[in-house]
């Protein structure tokens, strides 16, 4: 039986190396022999065949054209939607910043707006206190007596009590009207020296103004209820000689002539 040989494998490894380069070469070889082939085949292109060509090459490049302008179309399109819808009001208040305000800024605020309620309730108070004053003048002036019994000779002025009474001196004309005579005075008054008190005090506010002239016509000698009161002085009634106002209301109630004057109307109660 023959001797077994060993299997020298490094013959072996470079059997296979030579193996394989010697396929690959001929796998190029073979495509390399088939490209000819078909390069030889075709030829060299007719003039129809590059027209056709180039025919087709510019279709493509006038579809791609129309694409693109479709495209921008399209875009232009919703750029205008975009631009025709209404602004989200959200994202505005997120985009525009909203400006800080400062605690000086809110205090000046604050005052301006106390200021403009001072000023308001002071125009108001004005307002009251003026209508108060007028109301309490007409109600002097205009005032009617109410306290009537058969004993009371009821009279206008101190001339027509006078006149009405049994008295040894002659009567004078009656004042039918001392209440106009009363508000003309007081008007004309006033007029007079409000235009004195702006020069010798000036600054005050007008109700300032109107107190002061009423304090002054309280004691004036052209208010008529003063003058009255030089009139009074004149009659012939024993208890009454020589007294004032605050005096006057001192006569007893037994006397035989009385004179009861009220300050707040321009009638007088002569009682006998």
């Amino acid at each position: 039986m023959p001797k077994k040989m060993g299997v020298n494998t490094k013959a072996e490894a470079a059997h296979a190396r030579r193996s394989a380069v010697e396929a690959e070469r001929k796998d190029r070889a073979a495509k390399d022999k088939e490209e000819q082939y078909w390069r030889e085949a075709e030829g060299s292109k007719s003039r129809a065949a590059k027209k056709r060509e180039d025919e087709a090459e510019k279709r493509a490049e006038a579809a791609a054209r129309r694409a693109e302008n479709r495209k921008l179309a399209e875009q232009e399109q919703r750029e205008l939607e975009v631009a025709g819808r209404k602004p989200d009001r959200k994202a505005a208040r997120v985009s525009v910043p909203v400006p800080k305000v400062t605690e000086a800024e809110l205090q000046r605020r604050r005052e301006e707006e106390r200021q403009r309620i001072l000023q308001t309730a002071e125009a108001a108070k004005k307002r009251q206190s003026r209508t108060a004053d007028e109301e309490e003048y007409d109600r002097m002036v205009m005032v009617e007596n109410t306290n009537r019994d058969d004993s009371v000779i009821e009279a206008h002025s101190v001339e027509d009590a006078i006149a009405r009474m049994a008295l040894p001196e002659p009567a004078l004309p009656p004042d039918r009207h001392p209440e106009r005579r009363l508000k003309v005075s007081f008007k004309a008054f006033e007029e007079s020296e409000l235009l004195k008190l702006k020069e010798e005090k000036p600054g005050l506010t007008l109700n300032q103004y109107k107190d002061m002239i009423w304090k002054l016509w309280k004691k004036s000698p052209d208010n008529p209820l003063n003058q009255m009161l030089g009139t009074i002085g004149c009659v012939h009634v024993p208890e009454l000689q020589g007294r004032n106002l605050e005096s006057m209301m001192e006569v007893p109630i037994e006397a035989q002539w009385g004179v009861v004057y009220h300050q707040s109307s321009t009638k007088y109660n002569i009682k006998r």
